[in-house]
C-alpha cells in the first residue's frame, strides 16, 4: 500500500505556500508530512552526495532536519550547516538535533539561497533537495552556490522531474518545474564540471487518493 501524503484541511494554494516556506503550527504539520514524501529522496541525496570524512556540508532547505543523523553517519568527522528561510523549520530542526548541536557537529542558520552567508571557497559539499522549484532566480542562485564551494567542491540538487510534478495538482501553485537537461545545463553554465544525473525509483506515494509512481533525480557537479 502506498504511503499517503496528508494535505490536511489546507487548500492547494495554502499547502503549496507552506511547502515553499512553512510557518506556524500549519508549517510544523506540513514539515512532518514533508518527511513522509521526502524521506527517500533525502536519504538518496545523502547517498549520492557520498561525502568524504573531515568535510563541511551545507544543506539548503533542510526542513525540520529529521534525517540529518543519517548524513552524519555516512563517514567520520562531518560538520553540517543547515540553512533555511523558514524560521519555523529552523526552530524545529534545532529541537530535533540538539544533541548534535551540543557536540558542535551541527548548526543552523536562518537565511536565503539568494545571499549565502559564507565566505568564498569555504564549503566542501552543498546539497539541496526539493528546493529548486522555489529558487527566486535560478542562475543567480546557482552562482551563489558556486561562489561558496571550495575548488573541487561538490553540488547535489535533488528534485522531482517536470514530468512527475505535472501530475501533482498542488505543484501548479508557485512551483517552477524542471527537466533533467535544464538542471544539467544550469550547472554547466554556472561553471560546474563532471555533471551527472542519477535517477532512483521509489515506492508509490499517494496524493489525494491517487497513487503516484515516484522517482528522484540527483544532479551533481564539481567546481
Amino acid at each position: 500500500m502506498a504511503e499517503k501524503f496528508n494535505t490536511s484541511n489546507l487548500s492547494k494554494q495554502e499547502l503549496a505556500s507552506q511547502l515553499r516556506k512553512p510557518k506556524g503550527n500549519d508549517g510544523k504539520e506540513v514539515g512532518k508530512q514533508m518527511n513522509k514524501g521526502n524521506k527517500l529522496i533525502c536519504l538518496n541525496s545523502y547517498q549520492v552526495l557520498n561525502p568524504r570524512k573531515n568535510s563541511l556540508i551545507l544543506e539548503i532547505g533542510m526542513g525540520n532536519g529529521l534525517f540529518i543523523k543519517e548524513l552524519l553517519n555516512k563517514t567520520s568527522n562531518l560538520k553540517y550547516i543547515g540553512l533555511d528561510f523558514s524560521q519555523t523549520m529552523i526552530d524545529e530542526a534545532i529541537e530535533l538535533n540538539q544533541n548534535f548541536i551540543d557536540a558542535k557537529k551541527v548548526s543552523f542558520i536562518h537565511g536565503s539561497i539568494e545571499s549565502l552567508p559564507f565566505e568564498d571557497n569555504s564549503i566542501d559539499y552543498i546539497t539541496t533537495t526539493n528546493t529548486v522549484y522555489f529558487w527566486p532566480n535560478l542562475y543567480e542562485n546557482a552562482k551563489e552556490i558556486y561562489r561558496v564551494l571550495k575548488p573541487n567542491g561538490k553540488i547535489l540538487i535533488g528534485y522531482r522531474s517536470k514530468e512527475l510534478m505535472d501530475q501533482i495538482e498542488l505543484a501548479n501553485f508557485g512551483f517552477n518545474k524542471y527537466k533533467k537537461n535544464e538542471i544539467e545545463t544550469l550547472l554547466k553554465n554556472t561553471g560546474f564540471k563532471k555533471i551527472e544525473t542519477e535517477i532512483i525509483s521509489e515506492p508509490d506515494l499517494e496524493f489525494d487518493g491517487k497513487p503516484m509512481k515516484m522517482h528522484g533525480f540527483y544532479s551533481t557537479g564539481i567546481k
